[in-house]
């Protein structure tokens, strides 16, 4: 069964990112001036993994455009502020 719960702030972001599970993962729309794209969150055990992909019209991921790994939530939270400027639209699963 799959199971998705959209987020309603950054700080319950950050607080879902803290207890995130192996098998679980957290996708965010960002965007610059120019375009959106796509940013999925992934853990295994300490560390931390942020992916990047393009996204077409309806919202369908496209080329991978970079893959970071962080060790510390803090570092995370600093990348995903960048990533997503305005209005938070995240779900986890």
């Amino acid at each position: 069964m799959f199971y998705e719960q959209e987020l309603a702030s950054f700080a319950d972001l950050m607080k879902r990112l803290r207890v995130l599970d192996q098998d679980s993962g957290v996708r965010l729309v960002g965007g610059s001036a120019r375009r959106s794209f796509l940013v999925f969150v992934t853990r295994f055990g300490p560390r931390y993994t942020v992916m990047t992909y393009t996204m077409n019209k309806v919202g369908i991921p496209g080329r991978k455009l970079e893959s970071i790994e962080f060790g510390t939530l803090k570092g995370l939270e600093g990348t995903l502020r960048k990533f997503v400027p305005g209005r938070l639209r995240a779900w986890v699963y």
